[in-house]
């Protein structure tokens, strides 16, 4: 029984034929594709390995899970079949939001930047606006970001491709955002905004002193 493999969080340098070679290495590749973006023709930031084996599979994951492959680590998991086929798979796993263009960001460095996270989520398609709140009296970051793509489709791209991509030094958790907590909320980075400036609300911004609070206490 063949392995269908899911790996994310792959840096756009990398080729099919990068991943054929690397694969090998664990047992026989039968295929492997990196789906692009259809706006550009850019990689998507993920791809598709098929093992001639379940132990091969197996093997890949152990040896090339974490691999460092061209400044990035990848991340490597059996592909679940609910997302490959059509639109019908499950939004994200644990997910109870409904599907939308907005997506919550978890898990985020403090060191973490508006523009890191506009840069990471381009992979998956056009990002409308970015926001990461900062503490009202000391202008630190919250730990956690919201994301507003171009479409319902490239948001769930970017859950399928990045969740739990590394930024920062750790590992994101992507999930749609809750619309009863999104009512009011201002954005931060905006691309329709005249001159696309990164805005920073109360001379905080996403710079300066970070707090180390849980998010869920204040969201």
């Amino acid at each position: 029984m063949n392995a269908k493999l899911f790996v994310r969080n792959l840096s756009w340098s990398v080729t099919e034929q990068d991943l054929y070679d690397l694969f090998g290495q664990s047992g026989e590749v039968l295929s492997a594709k990196i789906p692009l973006r259809r706006e550009d023709g850019k990689p998507r930031g993920f791809a598709f390995v098929e093992m001639a084996s379940l132990s091969d599979g197996q093997q890949a994951i152990q040896q090339l899970n974490g691999y460092f492959l061209q400044g990035r680590d990848l991340v490597v998991d059996i592909q679940d079949e609910s997302r490959g086929s059509g639109n019908g798979g499950s939004a994200s796993p644990g997910s109870g939001n409904s599907k939308s263009n907005k997506l919550f960001v978890r898990s985020l460095s403090y060191s973490a930047t508006e523009h890191d996270l506009e840069s990471l989520f381009q992979q998956a398609g056009q990002v409308v606006s970015v926001k990461i709140p900062t503490d009202r009296d000391t202008g630190e970051p919250k730990g956690f970001g919201f994301v507003e793509m171009a479409s319902i489709d490239a948001a769930e791209q970017a859950i399928q491709s990045l969740n739990h991509a590394n930024l920062g030094g750790k590992s994101i958790v992507i999930d749609y955002q809750d619309a009863s907590r999104s009512k009011g909320k201002s954005t931060g980075f905006n691309r329709t905004s005249g001159g696309g400036d990164y805005h920073r609300g109360g001379g905080g911004g996403y710079g300066g002193q970070r707090e180390r609070s849980d998010y869920s206490s204040r969201w």
